[in-house]
Parts: structure tokens; sequence; C-alpha cells
């Protein structure tokens, strides 16, 4: 299989070229580890997933080809979908049309993507849909007076977002001036923040306080 360069860090098919990038996904791994520990959490979807894509990030780079990018990508497609249908169906939506939802929110990133791939973003365009969702939530929350009670647990996710989006989106514009690149910096920041949304979607209660005994 073909063999891709798509990261300052790597510069040889080596199966260690890019030490950073392949190590920092270890704190996936790690913060998978954590919330399947914790017995509060009683959906482990998601913490499986995110398991998934530490491993699935690890293969593509240590072997990047066509394969390992698929696995990559597909744990990546996974969480956004289940993510999505959990934070709806927590939302009031019902669980048909949070799928329904989820899935035309893939396809969105998908054409936006290739759409925008040529431009300066290059693939991080497929997540730009999902830094504008989250804003669209900070906003949504902020003004929907039945769930501005999330906005103290989510704002945090968005920021670290844009943050590691900001660091994937420049990795080889500045290879000369850095030659580890910033990709590594997607990871720290990515793990954090998918791990604070797993909390999220899953450990924030659904009502600001609890029913009056009846």
């Amino acid at each position: 299989m073909e063999h891709s360069y798509f990261y300052c860090e790597r510069n040889s098919s080596s199966f260690l070229a890019e030490p950073l990038n392949f190590f920092t996904n270890l704190l996936f791994i790690a913060f998978s580890i954590l919330l399947l520990k914790n017995n509060n959490l009683s959906n482990k979807s998601l913490p499986l997933i995110l398991f998934g894509i530490g491993l699935g990030s690890m293969l593509f780079h240590s072997i990047p080809n066509n394969l390992t990018a698929f696995i990559d990508v597909l744990f990546i497609i996974l969480f956004i979908i289940f993510f999505l249908v959990q934070l709806y169906k927590k939302l009031g939506i019902s669980l048909y049309l949070s799928y329904v939802l989820a899935a035309l929110f893939i396809l969105s990133c998908y054409f936006f993507g290739n759409f925008f791939s040529e431009t300066f973003l290059k693939e991080s365009a497929f997540y730009f849909p999902i830094l504008l969702h989250l804003y669209f939530l900070i906003i949504y929350f902020s003004l929907s007076k039945d769930n501005r009670y999330y906005l103290k647990s989510f704002i945090l996710i968005p920021i670290l977002f844009s943050l590691s989006l900001y660091f994937r989106t420049i990795d080889l514009k500045y290879c000369s001036i850095f030659p580890l690149g910033t990709h590594f910096f997607w990871h720290i920041i990515n793990s954090v923040m998918l791990y604070l949304s797993i909390r999220f979607v899953n450990l924030t209660p659904n009502r600001t306080s609890p029913k009056k005994p009846s």
C-alpha cells in the first residue's frame, strides 16, 4: 500500500517516524480507560470509541496507508454519530430523528471538507462544520431558558476544539520553523476535549434540580 506524508513530523516511511504524533495518542486511550472505570457512566459506547480513536490514530501515524487512514477516520465518524445521537436525545429529540440529523451532519462534513480541501484548510476542512456546530450549541444554550443550565459544563469544549483545530491546520505551514510540527497538539488538546464531551453528554444532569418527592 502507498505511504502518505501528510505531517510535518514524518520525513521517512519508518515505523516511528512520527514519535510525538504516535505517542500522544496514548492520551485518548488513557482518558478512555478512565471513563470506562467510572461507575457513574452507564453508557460505555463513547469511551470504547475513544479507545478506538487512539488505536486508529496510532496505526495511521506509524503505518500511514489507505487502510490505516480508513480505520483512523472510521472511529472519528463513529464518535461524531454516537455523540450527536446522545446529545440530541439529551435535548429531547427523538432517537430516530437524532440518527437522521447525525447522518446529515456527517454528510455536511464530507461535502464541506471536499469543497475546501484545496484551500489553506486542507484536510482540516472536514472538521470545520463540527466547530460551527459546537458554537451554535453555545448560542442555543445561552438563549434557551430550559437548557441554559448546560452552558457552564459545555463552554470549554468549543474553545478547546478551536485551539486544537488551529494546531492541526498550521502543521505543515510552519515546518521550516518547527520541524516537529504542531499536529501532536491536536492530539493532546483533543483528548481532553473528547473526555469533557463524553462527561458532558453522559454525566451532566438533565435537570437543574432533582424532582421533588410526590
